[in-house]
């Protein structure tokens, strides 16, 4: 009876430790783990500790509706009339693929990255740069904030593990249409690095290879104040994010929240002008 008591007390955690899991050491599989894979493309959303869900939630109703602006709204894929001629569990099927693609819009998909204040947004019918400078710049001439959570988009044209070799490949595809398309003309460009949880990729090796990526033929040239194009490489854990975007301080670094204020300040300081004059 006394072994019992002890079994029993041992089992409401008596002398047993918790066991603490650490989210950026989650297998990738695992519930909560990191399902980013190569070659997706989207955009990353960062935003206040412990409002990921939100954020996931805000970002994909804003970039759902910019992507119907930019590209037109998703067609209907049942013809009209079809509905008299398809049997019960294809008006099902169709319905189900309907309410997911309202819910989700042009397949957006919010994506843990084990990281905290950073998701992923996946997106399989847009152009993320195109689209994120879209959105920002229209944000930018209305001054509506139009977010909560948000704080920065940061497209991705493309993913890769987080080695040099894979990284090489990706970013021979992805920097062509901005550097090495055909009639290039001589430009400006910055590359601008961010590694979290890795230790394998070493940051002057990777803006070097970039760099010499971005020059090999051309006369394109480093601006560190002012370029043209501003290359992201973003590497989480086993997974490199890349991008090019273009008027990166124009648009406060792609910072939603920096876009609104300094808006508001101009329109502040336009105001403040305005009435000095009609003082005068």
């Amino acid at each position: 009876m006394g072994a019992s008591k002890r079994k029993a007390g041992k089992a409401q955690g008596g002398d047993e430790k918790k066991v603490k899991t650490d989210i950026h050491k989650i297998g990738k599989y695992l519930p909560g783990g990191f399902p980013i894979d190569p070659k997706m493309k989207g955009v990353m959303v960062t935003c206040a500790r412990g409002k990921e869900t939100q954020a996931g939630r805000e970002a994909c109703d804003l970039l759902s509706e910019y992507a119907d602006k930019l590209y037109g709204p998703i067609l209907d894929d049942n013809p009209t009339g079809a509905e008299n001629e398809e049997s019960i569990e294809d008006a099902i099927a169709r319905e189900v693929a309907q309410a997911k693609k309202a819910k989700g819009g042009r397949q957006f998909l919010t994506l843990t990255t084990g990281t905290d204040c950073v998701i992923f947004i996946r997106a399989m019918e847009i152009e993320p740069s195109e689209l994120c400078h879209y959105a920002l710049s229209d944000l930018q001439r209305s001054g509506n904030k139009r977010t909560r959570y948000c704080q920065r988009f940061i497209p991705v044209d493309e993913t890769s593990y987080a080695n040099m070799d894979d990284i090489q490949v990706m970013m021979d595809r992805v920097l062509k249409p901005y550097f090495h398309a055909e009639g290039q003309k001589p430009t400006t460009f910055k590359v601008i690095p961010k590694i979290r949880y890795n230790d394998k990729i070493d940051r002057e090796v990777l803006v070097k290879t970039l760099a010499t990526s971005v020059g090999r033929g051309e006369k394109h040239t480093v601006n560190l104040n002012s370029p043209e194009y501003v290359i992201l490489a973003e590497v989480i854990k086993s997974i490199c994010f890349l991008s090019v975007v273009k008027d990166y301080e124009g648009l406060k670094k792609y910072n939603i929240q920096s876009i609104f204020e300094a808006t508001k300040q101009g329109e502040t300081e336009t105001e403040g002008a305005d009435k000095s004059e009609g003082d005068k």
